[in-house]
């Protein structure tokens, strides 16, 4: 009896002792996590974020000023192992505190991280779909734009958690910065501007510096400090006389990709892009030549989704030939009272 025993403590230890052993193997064999591992549309990434509480009361306090954080990534098989980032969190309408569940921003080269990179990127955005009842709009509407040759992120599913707590499925949208452009483009960018709400291609909206204006500067600020390239848009936008409009487009923006742009924003029912009434949620982005490409952002109230109401096929939509349209809002739903954008129009 004695024998059996001591060779089934044996046999058990070994076994555990095994099983530790291919543990570690397999951790440290993991393989490196990819670009295409992240912004892969056929599986769910575990992304676990790491918030102290000094960075927890801060966001509290100013939730889109970036603070101190880790992240964990580990996605098919896969493991970015835990990694230091600046956190912020993102919306307007729709921004919502840590200890609900907000969309965020990873930045990876934040403050003295500058250099870090993660699989060759230096921000994540990771929206939480509150504004998408399907959870797909965002994700099919990506896919559309860059199947019309129009320049649009790639996106990826994630669960998310923050603090050991899940946040639930999250789409990981690719951010639009230099590392996004330097992929799209095969010349060189001068600005990537991002477009403020209600504002427009208007005379003086030039104005401004890097980060205030109608026009906020995302990307190279700091190589060409001036709007010159924005003002020579605005300029051509507004002239009144509609073939020397459509003529000079060329010289001050890619003609072919803004029609595709707006047929997508329109097949999408977009009200919150730059078509639509709001004017909003667009980037532009020019070369050193002062050539413009229109890239879109937040898709996710698309396809005819009405948040104003919670019934069930109440669809949202507008006609693609009016100057004038509402947005879904309780406030003015079925309204048409607010000019669509400039170019658009035109």
């Amino acid at each position: 009896m004695f024998w059996r025993s001591a060779t089934r403590s044996v046999f058990v230890m070994t076994v555990a002792a095994s099983m530790a052993t291919s543990s570690m193997t397999a951790a440290v064999s993991a393989p490196p996590l990819t670009f295409d591992n992240i912004y892969n549309n056929t599986s769910i990434a575990n992304i676990y974020l790491t918030v102290p509480d000094a960075s927890r009361q801060a966001l509290d306090r100013e939730p889109k000023v970036y603070v101190a954080a880790t992240v964990k990534i580990d996605v098919g098989g896969g493991t970015s192992g835990e990694l230091p980032i600046g956190l912020r969190l993102k919306g307007g309408t729709s921004l919502e505190k840590l200890n609900a569940k907000p969309s965020m921003k990873v930045r990876f080269n934040w403050g003295v991280l500058a250099g870090q990179r993660f699989v060759g990127l230096k921000n994540m955005t990771l929206n939480a779909l509150s504004q998408d009842n399907s959870r797909v709009h965002e994700f099919g509407a990506y896919r559309l734009f860059n199947a019309m040759n129009v320049p649009a992120p790639k996106t990826g599913w994630a669960e998310v958690f923050v603090n050991g707590t899940s946040k639930g499925l999250y789409l990981n949208v690719e951010t639009p910065d230099d590392i996004f452009l330097s992929k799209r483009f095969n010349d060189v960018t001068q600005h990537l501007y991002e477009g403020v709400a209600l504002n427009d291609l208007k005379r003086g909206n030039d104005r401004g510096g890097e980060k205030d204006g109608a026009f906020l500067v995302d990307e190279g600020w700091k190589a060409v400090p001036n709007k010159n390239d924005l003002k020579r848009l605005i300029e051509v936008a507004n002239y009144s006389q509609q073939a020397k409009w459509w003529n000079q487009l060329p010289s001050v923006i890619d003609r072919k990709r803004m029609i595709n742009f707006f047929a997508v924003e329109n097949f999408l029912g977009h009200w919150d892009g730059y078509s639509g009434p709001i004017i909003n949620n667009y980037f532009l982005r020019s070369n050193v030549q002062g050539k413009f490409t229109f890239l879109p952002w937040g898709a996710d109230q698309t396809f005819g989704e009405n948040r104003a109401t919670g019934a069930t096929d109440d669809m949202y939509r507008f006609s693609m030939f009016r100057a004038l349209v509402g947005y879904p809002c309780s406030r003015n739903r079925g309204t048409a009272k607010l000019q669509r954008g400039r170019m658009y129009q035109k």
